[in-house]
């Protein structure tokens, strides 16, 4: 490989990776463009990707390297306050996990409805705790016996958000559930067997976020039992519980990222609205 092809760039701004720092779900960089616009040397951004999705934010320019190293190691401190925060306010313990734990991941067995651990290598530094390792595996072909695909869906018990994961990721079987461990399966079980009329649906698809913008409400949900499990859809406020314009999923990433993309289209337009309705007001004086 030469030179020419080891380079990293920042799409095609001319701007040159130069240092990278992965930490909180994304990650930040540091380029550097000689030819630049008006001396506008060094870029500094984050940048994030799930699953097809690409996407570079906050990106800010300046002329001063030292400027811009600045705003990098500040961007990464930002982080690790953050992440310290959230952690600090879980209060749960971070002794890690081992084999000695745990129940083989026989590929024989199903692991469905049972609490499973993650390889700590799996997951990134910043979050490797035991907290973070306990997952309670509710479906996915993955989660299966004699398993033909990887992915296992279920629930993080340290902050009960659903997720999805991969079969080879996972150590085994937790053998003894800690007391908090615990506390948090009961709340996510009870959770899933509340009964009908307490769950919000699109169809067979309960619910499990929704972002409001407007008089319009904006849905992610999931049903084990569907090709596709997951799916997003739009509605108006006035109208709770009825949704129309699926989309369908079978990765939660690409769901949840379709989710957000069309909750921000609607704001683009309500944006868009709000600067033409003063110029509509002036054209008719």
């Amino acid at each position: 490989m030469n030179e020419e092809q080891e380079r990293r760039m920042i799409s095609d701004t001319g701007y040159e990776v130069k240092r990278s720092f992965w930490i909180g779900g994304k990650e930040i960089l540091l380029a550097e463009n000689p030819d630049a616009d008006n001396g506008q040397n060094y870029m500094v951004c984050n940048y994030t990707r799930r699953a097809i999705f690409i996407e570079y934010s906050q990106a800010q320019t300046t002329e001063d390297y030292l400027t811009a190293v600045s705003e990098f190691s500040g961007r990464i401190e930002k982080e690790v306050v953050a992440i310290k925060a959230e952690r600090d306010a879980l209060g749960l313990p971070g002794e890690l996990f081992t084999v000695e734990h745990c129940y083989p991941n026989d590929y024989s067995e199903s692991i469905k409805d049972k609490v499973v651990v993650m390889k700590p290598e799996m997951i990134n530094p910043e979050y490797r705790r035991g907290d973070t390792q306990l997952v309670f595996a509710t479906d996915g072909n993955g989660a299966r016996a004699n398993p033909r695909g990887n992915a296992v869906y279920g629930y993080y018990l340290n902050s009960g958000e659903h997720t999805r994961i991969e079969r080879y990721e996972i150590l085994g079987v937790l053998k003894e559930i800690p007391d908090w461990a615990q506390k948090s399966l009961a709340r996510i079980q009870s959770e899933m067997v509340k009964p009908t009329k307490e769950k919000e649906y699109a169809g067979n698809y309960a619910i499990l976020e929704r972002i409001e913008v407007g008089q319009k409400v904006f849905a992610l949900g999931f049903c084990e039992k569907a090709p596709e499990p997951y799916g997003t859809w739009q509605g108006f406020k006035e109208s709770k519980g009825s949704f129309d314009w699926g989309h369908y999923f079978s990765d939660y990433e690409k769901a949840h990222d379709d989710l957000h993309v069309r909750a921000n289209k609607e704001r683009d337009i309500i944006v868009q609205d709000k600067i033409k309705k003063p110029k509509d007001r002036d054209d008719a004086r």
